[in-house]
């Protein structure tokens, strides 16, 4: 499987937003390290179920649109 690496920026907010909920919620204070390690995880095990969730929604939309197209082309009068 294809490692997901997520953009330098998006990866540097999540690890903080790991480390600053964990200090908040549960007054625990990780690391840099420990906080990207469990953000690793994350991604790892996550990821591609969500990714496989985003795809099933594009599909639902694009056989949405496909039925519509259908409709509207049924509606189409033969011209002589």
């Amino acid at each position: 499987m294809k490692k997901i690496a997520l953009p330098a920026e998006d990866y540097r907010k999540l690890s903080d937003f790991i480390s600053d909920w964990l200090d908040d919620k549960h007054d625990l204070q990780i690391g840099q390290f420990e906080a990207e390690f469990f953000l690793d995880e994350l991604v790892k095990k996550m990821a591609p179920a969500l990714y496989n969730k985003g795809l099933d929604d594009a599909l639902a939309v694009a056989q949405s649109n496909m039925l519509t197209l259908e409709e509207l082309l049924d509606l189409e009068k033969i011209v002589d």
